[in-house]
């Protein structure tokens, strides 16, 4: 009896493990590590529609900048060292100060 209820636990354990595994963080709405691989330090700001920050998280010890270009909708990754990009991250911020 002990057998059967042991090999009952130890399958539905393994099912969870199946189910956990295929199970990815992204679709959670999480991304498991950094976006930005290249980073931008040219000039582009007169071709930006919109930025985004993301502040160091456990996923990523960077911030990363991310603007979404005018007409293509293409997301390039800014390099927050930049003097110009420097300049739009104070901007946002100030832009978000009560």
């Amino acid at each position: 009896m002990h057998c059967k209820i042991f090999l009952v636990s130890v399958i539905v354990f393994l099912g969870f493990l199946t189910i956990g595994e295929g199970m990815s963080l992204k679709g959670l709405g999480v991304d498991p590590r950094c976006r930005c691989i290249e980073t931008e330090s040219r000039r582009i700001g007169k071709h930006i529609e919109s930025v985004e920050l993301f502040p160091p998280s456990s996923h990523c010890k960077d911030t990363e900048i991310i603007a979404t270009l005018k007409g293509s909708g293409k997301e390039i990754c800014l390099d927050p060292t930049a003097p110009w990009v420097k300049k739009v991250i104070e901007k946002i911020i100030a832009n978000k100060a009560p």
